[in-house]
């Protein structure tokens, strides 16, 4: 009896298969969506503060353009004078998913000659950006996105065209300022271009590449500038704990796992290490299907993941484009069954958070007027957004605010006792709230 042959995928049905898996990713996130995973963290801060200004959150300047990327729905629709909260929830959701189609549909077309190099975007996606649910409003997506698109022009084994050196320098151009870990894409993409200077053969493409080197290098120094003086000094040691605090999120091992015992697999054509690749994340993923969800201080660790886990696989990426690697069958039903399982992970571990959200709604029913967390087992998800949450959670009828843990000493990003936020989508303000104290003269 013969087995069947493993046979190539031709390249549209390898592009089809990749529109096929973004859909899974995008629908694993919106049902995180459906269940406000966006409020997850400093979330409901960013929403709030849209909503009362009207205008990009300005966090951080080493971070503006991925502010501009995520939040310009929101901000569109504010100035427009939509007040529908849920509506304004979804257009939230959709500033959030943006860049991530966006750098899809680039990818796609960077590698419409080596198509199967679009599954290191979809991979990426899935282990890298869902890992951080909470975070997902987080300007560190944007770099995850937007890295891949940059990387596949730069790694093209021909000379760019005009309109691909323009595609380019307009992506560069946002990847200026998207977080501060683009000292390392930044770096990564400068060797390449400035390698494409080198290499280039007609004035154009000389002067093309040395133009977007020079844009790498520009976010290089820009981002070295905010690491070197910081916004807040306390985030330069945050940082460096959360790397190790990733390491104990499931999803980046599962994908980087995969993608690099799979390449070391292929190089030395050892079949062990080829079912490593695929055994290692199956073990990780069946065990984690027996936790509830991701706890919030992990998955908010993750944002160093474009310092580690992204160039590493960029690295696997720049050996396998000069390979020889053909897209099988077989490996494009491994390639799917990573990305479609980790989706489900998502969708799995989010019930920790919806158990939350409905202990929290709850509360919101059932009180009247100022809450201690308390009183309701000390709920709490982040530390200092249980207000904001209050308000974001009411409907546009806020009857109750529950305090955060520590209210008495702790950081309140508004004064719960005295002020609102939103005041402007609410059709039940607060009437509790008590007189601010005169200043003293």
């Amino acid at each position: 009896m013969n087995l069947p042959k493993d046979i190539e995928l031709t390249p549209g049905a390898i592009r089809g298969c990749a529109v096929a898996l973004f859909a899974v990713i995008s629908g694993a996130l919106w049902i995180g969506f459906s269940a406000d995973t966006y409020f997850g963290s400093d979330g409901p801060f960013y929403f709030a503060i849209i909503l009362d200004n009207g205008t990009f959150t300005n966090i951080a300047p080493s971070r503006a353009h991925a502010e501009f990327l995520t939040q310009w729905p929101l901000v569109l629709a504010v100035r427009s004078g939509m007040t529908d909260l849920n509506a304004l929830e979804v257009i939230f959701g959709l500033g959030i998913w943006f860049p991530w189609i966006l750098g899809f549909v680039v990818s796609l077309y960077a590698t419409r000659e080596r198509p199967l190099m679009v599954f290191f975007y979809l991979i990426s996606l899935a282990s890298l950006n869902l890992a951080g649910w909470c975070l997902l409003y987080g300007e560190h997506m944007v770099l995850l996105s937007i890295s891949w698109p940059i990387f596949y022009f730069a790694i093209l084994r021909r000379p760019l065209n005009g309109g691909e050196q323009i595609l380019t320098g307009l992506l560069l151009l946002a990847h200026l300022k998207l977080y501060e870990t683009t000292i390392v894409s930044g770096s990564i993409f400068t060797v390449i271009f400035a390698f494409r200077v080198w290499l280039g053969s007609t004035a154009r493409e000389k002067w093309g590449s040395g133009l977007l080197a020079t844009l790498a290098l520009a976010s290089v120094l820009i981002a070295a500038y905010w690491i070197l003086f910081p916004r807040d000094s306390d985030n330069r040691g945050h940082f460096l704990t959360a790397i190790i605090g990733s390491l104990a999120h499931p999803y980046p091992w599962m994908g980087v796992s995969f993608v690099v015992l799979t390449a070391w697999g292929h190089i030395f054509s050892s079949s062990k290490v080829l079912m490593a690749g695929w055994l290692t994340p199956l073990v990780i993923g069946v065990i984690s299907l027996f936790s509830t969800g991701v706890w919030g201080g992990v998955s908010f660790s993750t944002r160093t993941l474009t310092l580690t886990a992204l160039p590493l696989l960029m690295l696997v990426a720049v050996f396998t484009s000069f390979s020889e690697f053909r897209f099988t069958r077989k490996r494009a039903i491994a390639v799917s069954a990573l990305i479609v399982g980790i989706s489900l992970l998502h969708v799995r571990h989010l019930q920790g958070w919806l158990q939350f959200r409905s202990e929290f709604k709850g509360v919101l029913t059932e009180e009247k007027g100022f809450v201690d967390p308390a009183d309701h087992g000390d709920i709490d998800h982040w530390g200092w957004t249980n207000p904001l949450l209050s308000y974001v959670w009411s409907e546009g009828k806020v009857d109750a605010v529950i305090l955060n843990r520590n209210f008495k000493d702790g950081y309140e990003p508004f004064d719960p006792f005295t002020e609102m936020v939103m005041g402007k989508y609410l059709t039940r303000k607060p009437d509790f709230l008590r007189k601010p104290k005169p200043e003293s003269e």
